[in-house]
């Protein structure tokens, strides 16, 4: 494997772990409900059903950059991780996204004025 690819690989690896370590520590409201709001860069994680979603957001030409990784959610002392999905997705300030999982939880992000917050509110599944 050239030397550029193996770069980029340990690289890529080790932004991730840098998002994930960040994540771990976002306050309980990313995991219980509620809305949060995020800053450029600041890492986030949310359980939405079986999958996790783990990233951020950088402002981007006014825009809100939004960087996920989504991927099962497993517990990594159990089980190997499988790959996760990279997602990119540029927001206009007011322009929200929705992401749902086949349990019916949904993780709603919304893009601040100019561009400098992202506010992020986690939805339980509706039970009937």
């Amino acid at each position: 494997m050239p030397m550029s690819k193996i770069f980029l690989s340990f690289s890529a690896l080790a932004v991730c772990t840098a998002i994930a370590t960040a994540a771990a520590s976002t306050s309980v409201s990313a995991r219980m409900g509620g809305a949060q709001t995020f800053r450029p860069t600041q890492g986030l994680t949310y359980v939405i059903g079986s999958k996790r979603a783990v990233g951020f957001f950088q402002t981007v030409a006014g825009k809100c950059q939004l960087t996920l990784m989504i991927a099962e959610a497993v517990d990594p002392d159990v089980a190997q991780p499988p790959s996760a999905a990279r997602m990119i997705l540029a927001m206009s300030p007011g322009q929200s996204l929705a992401l749902g999982s086949a349990e019916g939880e949904t993780m709603t992000a919304t893009c601040g004025a100019g561009a400098d917050t992202l506010e992020v509110v986690r939805n339980g599944a509706v039970r009937s």
